[in-house]
């Protein structure tokens, strides 16, 4: 409930802070300096709060136990968790207006499923939840400085080799994972989830995810169309490797966004929330059934959707790629495929 009602928050801040007259910073000790001045314009003057208003907080999950909280430049924390450094850590991180919700818990259990492995959660809830939109955007910044020390951390107190971290971010947590590849060298992989494209899409690459921040990134675009159709996925490649189920943007069962302004003019809200929600968190779906389900969601390298729909990229050409999960860092170019309206995605 909290990301549909973000979504008509959106609507609310998008001309908030469009003016301001000068540059600002703000600085939080050992996480640096953060500026409002170019290429950080993008948060609209907007400065990030502080890690402890934000209250960002980690939780790790094993098969030994799930809920553990890991603090920090609290290296006892992390050495007397289950932590182990010999299984590769996952980092999950929500977007805008979420938390910890009950699509992360799906995804951790998958991943356990699968194979042992130290699944963090990140939860910026306090900070994720502003009703100024650029806000989040600029907080977003915050947590990644933050995780970027947590994962220093884990090196130091576990000797984790930061090619065995992989980093899942859903639409602003997206762009936090790219925030922390800026930071740690060699990050091994990146999966964004349907980037956020408002303050990200037409903006310079250090603001947001690209691929220079993972030696894999792959992205699942879902929802890639403008704010005026009521998108809010990006619909630019940014990734090593770029997948459009569908087209990138309205997901089979998800009701077009086209003819959003009668039901604004009806004030039929909850019913335009929840058809804006359903595209943006398709990209969460089709993740989490490519970990274990019964699809494997193969993807045909093309130049664009509409000659995938004329026919014209039925072979696999330069080499096709996995959509999901299992997808390979070998991997490079733009993908496109056809899901299916209900689990487990398949189309025959």
């Amino acid at each position: 409930m909290l990301i549909k009602v973000g979504f008509f928050l959106v609507l609310c801040s998008v001309t908030q802070g469009w003016w301001w007259s000068k540059s600002k910073q703000v600085c939080y000790g050992t996480y640096g300096c953060f500026s409002t001045a170019k290429p950080f314009d993008n948060s609209k003057g907007n400065t990030p709060d502080s890690p402890e208003k934000q209250g960002i907080s980690f939780s790790l999950n094993t098969r030994r136990g799930k809920g553990q909280t890991i603090r920090v430049n609290d290296h006892s924390s992390i050495s007397n968790s289950h932590f182990y450094s010999g299984f590769k850590t996952i980092v999950i991180i929500h977007g805008y207006m979420d938390k910890s919700s009950p699509w992360i818990q799906r995804i951790v259990d998958e991943i356990l499923k699968f194979e042992d492995g130290n699944v963090v959660v990140i939860d910026w809830q306090k900070g994720a939840a502003q009703s100024n939109y650029f806000k989040a955007v600029a907080n977003a910044r915050v947590v990644g400085a933050v995780a970027a020390q947590l994962i220093k951390d884990l090196k130091s107190v576990g000797g984790i080799s930061y090619s065995n971290v992989y980093v899942i971010g859903h639409s602003l947590g997206s762009h936090i994972a790219g925030y922390i590849g800026e930071i740690i060298p060699g990050l091994g992989r990146i999966t964004g989830l349907d980037p956020a494209g408002l303050g990200f899409e037409n903006y310079d690459v250090t603001v947001r995810l690209d691929p220079s921040d993972a030696d894999y990134v792959d992205v699942i675009h879902t929802d890639g169309e403008t704010l005026l159709h009521l998108a809010f996925g990006m619909a630019k490649a940014v990734g090593d490797a770029d997948f459009y189920p569908n087209g990138g943007k309205d997901q089979p069962g998800c009701k077009n966004t086209g003819g959003i302004f009668l039901e604004l003019l009806t004030g039929n809200f909850n019913k335009l929330i929840g058809n804006v929600a359903c595209s943006h968190m398709r990209a969460i779906d089709l993740f989490t059934e490519s970990i274990n389900g019964g699809c494997t969601f193969n993807s045909f390298p093309c130049s664009s959707w509409s000659n995938f729909k004329n026919g014209q990229c039925t072979s696999c050409g330069s080499g096709c790629a996995v959509m999901g999960y299992h997808s390979k860092k070998q991997s490079r170019g733009s993908f496109y495929l056809r899901t299916s309206a209900d689990e487990p995605y398949c189309v025959n």
